[in-house]
């Protein structure tokens, strides 16, 4: 359900987690800058590293790749700074409420569009979308909030004045809670790499 576009200031909210990937180079994305331990696929898989004081993904198999930092909360936002080297059959994205890999919100870009799609009981479901125009290569930032059961999202290239109003918007109470994330698509080969991640209570 695609609702109208919203005007919203960035609340500060309570923040749940935060890791800015300043530290030494290694193996998986170990503890973030707050001291939370990186969960789901982070901390368990070899595609994940800190490189360079980023948090990387290097795809070796065509897949999805999850990384849950923080708390299980009910109104919750994420807001996260990455790139991606194709965005071939590929995608970024922030996920709220998730539980398992079967069971989770989301919002992405994927070179074309940014959306908000739901997964419940593995079964996927596009909620709204909008036209965004993203570049391989180039670091964007996107928000993501789930307040009630109002699901918004924004995106826009990092560095660049965030947009005022939700780009896209949608309703749904299939989940009511669960924790936050990344959880990324990417193709064999594909590198993404994340700059910034943090978690706020709404």
């Amino acid at each position: 359900m695609l609702l109208e576009a919203s005007t919203s200031t960035p609340s500060s909210g309570t923040m749940l987690a935060q890791d800015t990937f300043q530290r030494a180079d290694q193996s998986h994305w170990g503890k973030a800058s707050d001291g939370q331990s990186w969960a789901a696929d982070a901390n368990s898989l070899s595609v994940f590293s800190i490189k360079g004081g980023v948090g990387q993904i290097a795809a070796s198999t065509s897949n999805n790749y999850d990384a849950i930092l923080g708390p299980v909360v009910t109104n919750a936002e994420v807001l996260f700074s990455g790139s991606i080297s194709s965005f071939t059959s590929t995608n970024l994205a922030a996920v709220l409420h998730w539980t398992d890999s079967n069971n989770w919100y989301r919002a992405y870009i994927d070179g074309n569009n940014l959306v908000i799609q739901k997964r419940v009981s593995g079964t996927l479901t596009k909620l709204g979308s909008v036209a965004f125009a993203a570049s391989t290569g180039t670091s964007y930032s996107l928000r993501f909030n789930v307040t009630g059961t109002t699901l918004s999202a924004r995106a826009w290239q990092a560095g660049t004045t965030e947009p005022a109003n939700w780009q896209v918007t949608a309703s749904d109470s299939a989940l009511s809670s669960g924790s936050c994330g990344l959880r990324v698509l990417m193709q064999n080969g594909v590198t993404a790499q994340f700059s910034s991640f943090q978690a706020t209570a709404q």
